[in-house]
């Protein structure tokens, strides 16, 4: 008989390894020892990466829609009962539907269940607090990304603090090839460069960037700001047009050599009003910037105000 424990991973939906949540968890997969393991993904709703791309691991796409349908239940409960028959017992769930649903199918076949929690709960609400909050008496452990997220899950989902492990992310650390476009990114008068790597979001705020932007260019005239992240840059540019920096600040678009990019900048930038704990803010570090980042969630347990 095998010695492998047989995994679940589940999660909502997974769009693009981007993400902070979704970028982790593909270095997970990645990095599981074969030996011990056996893992598979299991997602509610596909996406246009997953068609077209192949993870490390099985990936099932449950095509789950709405919590409350019956439908969505059995579903559930169909899936986890075959897996259960072919050996698996533990199932590692990811962001909020998975959280509200899963738990109470998954105890009730006999499994033992971890849930992540990786934000500071900007999504909870008084619809999906109530149903969290009852769902922590089946899970067996929490895992959580920064003590902020750690405390966060005390104060608002009722979680006894033993019952929680701060597991801060991983990070590679192999040197990487410079982009070949990295010549083009800067006209040859630039003075200070400065980067924002997230997907363009309203919690992330880049449009604070690009006015703190139009006032540092008061002073240094010379600067350039490059954004980096996938979503829509329509009213970024718009914003940019009209505050006469659209020379001044440039899109890259989501990019897999962010590692590589990076040295090539001075300042990192980093203007989220909610962050568990930052994947941008370890790897400005890791290429030797200097960091100007808000002073939410864990932020604070990565950055040392006035030192880094």
């Amino acid at each position: 008989m095998s010695d492998q424990i047989k995994l679940l991973f589940v999660i909502d939906c997974y769009r693009n390894p981007y993400a902070g949540t979704e970028g982790q968890l593909l270095k997970l997969l990645a990095g599981l020892d074969r030996t011990g393991f056996d893992a598979e993904l299991v997602v509610f709703r596909g996406s246009d990466y997953l068609a077209g791309n192949r993870l490390p691991v099985p990936v099932t796409v449950l095509g789950i829609g709405r919590l409350l349908s019956p439908k969505s239940w059995l579903r559930l409960f169909g899936f986890f009962r075959g897996k259960r028959s072919a050996g698996y017992r533990l199932a590692h769930i990811f962001f909020n539907d998975a959280s509200i649903i899963c738990p109470p199918i998954l105890k009730l076949l006999g499994y033992r269940v971890i849930i992540s929690r990786r934000d500071m709960g900007y999504w909870l609400n008084r619809f999906n607090l109530l149903p969290l909050r009852l769902n922590r008496l089946l899970v067996d452990r929490v895992t959580v990304n920064s003590v902020a997220v750690k405390d966060m899950t005390v104060a608002r989902e009722w979680y006894a603090r033993d019952r929680i492990e701060v597991i801060y992310n991983g990070y590679e650390t192999t040197a990487a090839t410079v982009p070949t476009d990295i010549e083009t990114l800067f006209p040859k008068d630039v003075t200070l460069k400065l980067v924002l790597v997230a997907n363009i979001r309203p919690i992330k705020r880049i449009q604070d960037a690009i006015h703190a932007l139009a006032r540092l260019r008061e002073s240094s005239p010379d600067c350039v700001l490059c954004i980096v992240g996938d979503g829509s840059q329509d009213e970024l540019r718009a914003l940019c047009a009209t505050l006469g920096l659209s020379g001044h600040v440039r899109f890259l678009g989501p990019r897999t050599d962010v590692h590589a990019l990076l040295p090539a900048f001075d300042v990192g930038l980093l203007c989220s009003e909610s962050e568990g704990f930052s994947n941008t803010l370890i790897e400005y570090l890791q290429a030797g910037l200097a960091v100007v980042c808000s002073d939410v969630g864990g932020n604070p347990e990565i950055i040392e105000h006035g030192v880094t």
